[in-house]
Formats: structure tokens, sequence, C-alpha cells
């Protein structure tokens, strides 16, 4: 009795379209990321467990990094000019908002002297 094997047929991935899947989620990703770019100081924020909803429109940010860095509205300034610009502006707009970003290292002086 002679009985044939059938010949087996290997499963393969077709690998031609790998490359326009890989650039197409790669355009997706791309184009649905937000940039944003990096603060001027960097900033590791101490927790808070309550506070209230302001508009960005409505507020002046004041980041203080952990060297003492200062950094109004993104761009930075030196320690002593941060109390002109602030009144400047207050001058203009009372119902401003003042937004205190210290990083937890940052001595409570340095954040009163800004206050």
């Amino acid at each position: 009795m002679n009985i044939k094997r059938r010949a087996r047929h290997r499963s393969v991935i077709p690998a031609a379209s790998m490359a326009d899947i890989a650039m197409l989620l790669l355009i997706f990703f791309l184009s649905t990321a937000i940039f944003r770019p990096r603060d001027a100081v960097s900033v590791r924020l101490p927790g808070a467990y309550a506070g209230e909803r302001f508009r960005r429109e409505e507020a002046i940010r004041v980041w203080i990094g952990p060297g003492g860095d200062v950094a109004f509205n993104d761009a930075a300034v030196p320690l002593d000019r941060v109390g002109e610009r602030l009144a400047a502006k207050l001058e203009r707009n009372p119902r401003l908002l003042i937004a205190i970003y210290a990083d937890a290292s940052v001595p409570y002086g340095t954040v009163a002297r800004i206050l």
C-alpha cells in the first residue's frame, strides 16, 4: 500500500505591507500628539487637595524652580524684577489672578518675596 503524504503548506505573513502600516501609524500618532514646549524652569509641584478653577486668560503664572530660578508666563525673569512686572500687570487689571507654581524644595522665604 502506497500512501502519499500531503505537502504541508507553511503559513506566511505577508511582510510587503508592513512598512506602509508602520508609516501610517507613525503619521497618525504624530498628527494626534499634543506638542507643548518645555517650561523655562523645571518644577516638581507639591500635592494639593482642593482649589478653585480659573481661566488661563485671567491668570499670570509664576514658576519658581528648585534653584530659585523664576519664570514669569514661561519667560525667565530675575527675582528682583518679578515685583515690578506683577505690579504693572495688576495696575492694568486689578482682578488678575496670580498663580505661583513653586518646586517643593523651594524655601518659603523665596515664595514670600514674590507675594
